[in-house]
């Protein structure tokens, strides 16, 4: 697992294939990973910026009506 701190140079490229191996490598062994990109799921929704749970913006924007259909799935009691 890698630490950033303040100051460190992170250099997005605004590529997306690049942008997400940045993501990967950030988030890579970090042990609260599932709950980050819950987190932000949950809190920003499809105005979601940066990196969160080892995924990038489009990314996230994707996966965030998959993520919606699943929680009203569990709410009714199937099986996600």
């Amino acid at each position: 697992m890698e630490v950033y701190e303040a100051g460190d140079a992170l250099e997005w490229t605004g590529l997306a294939q690049t942008d997400r191996a940045l993501a990967a490598r950030l988030c890579a062994g970090c042990p609260v990973v599932d709950e980050c990109l819950e987190l932000e799921l949950r809190t920003a929704g499809e105005s979601t910026v940066g990196v969160w749970g080892a995924l990038g913006e489009d990314e996230r924007r994707e996966l965030y009506p998959h993520w919606l259909r699943r929680g009203e799935r569990v709410e009714r009691g199937e099986h996600a």
